[in-house]
């Protein structure tokens, strides 16, 4: 017996805009995890918290880019990429 199970109730039309919850975040600087290892995008100098009606996580190098779209944003816990710099502090 073969069971099919369904998951579009219906597959040949044109699907409109994925939820947020099924978006992937494409504002990254570079590829997440090509960076040091045991570091985030949150502990980069480039980690940018941009405060609206609520907070969008943000890469600073890619701020020609950024749009008011959740397409643009990153995860603060994704691995870092390539080009991760250190926060410095201004003592």
């Amino acid at each position: 017996m073969t069971v099919t199970i369904m998951t579009d109730l219906f597959p040949d039309m044109p699907g409109g805009q994925l939820s947020k919850a099924k978006q992937v975040p494409k504002g990254y600087g570079g590829i997440p995890g090509s960076g040091p290892e045991g570091e985030t995008c949150k502990t980069c100098a480039h980690y940018t918290l941009v405060k609206q009606a609520k907070a969008y996580r943000k890469c600073g190098l890619m701020e020609h880019a950024w749009t008011r779209s959740y397409g643009t944003d990153i995860l603060a816990r994704s691995p870092a990429c390539s080009r991760w710099e250190e926060v410095q502090d201004d003592d």
